[in-house]
């Protein structure tokens, strides 16, 4: 009896024993059968077909597709649709955007004198809401920033000319006459100064 233990003959598991003796653990399982031949057939594993599903990168989404607006032969918003925007932003009380959107309305078509009765009643309507926030055009302010962060309110020209007039004595009345603005766009400046604590009232 060998050292080895008997070789089992005829057996289907290979020999650890290499050619010189030394024990191979590799055996003959580390090459392929001569008789199989490789294949690229994917392989049958519902794991590893999962697992490369997942790793591919998502669709591309797609951006929400948005109804197109309603354009003439000449490619501008129709005329109906104008109406139907002013009318809207006048109903919803956004009176400065309805002034806007009939202002350049008017520009394209004078003569639209429905156009022009919204513009004329936003227009009256702004003015009432910015007096009510100033209280009274009795009022008398005076500037409660100091002078070196005035700069820093972003004022154009006739703003900075308006804020000067404010100068503690004179009223709110007199400052929209004396500032050469429109009553309206004087109106919002001057609410403006207000709600950022430019100018407080005095008097």
């Amino acid at each position: 009896m060998s050292s080895g233990g008997r070789e089992l003959r005829g057996s289907a598991f290979p020999s650890v024993l290499g050619t010189d003796g030394d024990i191979d653990l590799t055996g003959e399982l580390a090459s392929p059968a001569q008789d199989e031949r490789p294949t690229n057939r994917p392989s049958g594993d519902a794991w590893v077909i999962d697992r490369d599903r997942r790793s591919l990168p998502p669709p591309a989404a797609q951006p929400p597709t948005l109804p197109a607006p309603a354009y003439d032969e000449s490619g501008t918003t129709t005329r109906d649709e104008v109406h139907r925007e002013i009318a809207d932003r006048f109903a919803l009380g956004d009176y400065a955007g309805a002034l806007s959107a009939a202002e350049l309305q008017l520009g394209r078509e004078p003569e639209d004198d429905e156009i022009r009765r919204y513009a004329e009643s936003s227009r009256e309507r702004l003015e009432v809401r910015y007096a009510t926030r100033i209280g009274s055009l009795d009022y008398v302010f005076n500037v409660s920033v100091a002078a070196s962060k005035i700069k820093w309110l972003g004022l154009d020209p006739q703003a900075a000319f308006l804020l000067s007039l404010v100068d503690g004595q004179t009223s709110v009345g007199e400052v929209l006459d004396l500032c050469q603005m429109g009553r309206l766009e004087a109106l919002r400046v001057f609410t403006e100064l207000l709600d950022a604590n430019a100018i407080k009232r005095v008097a």
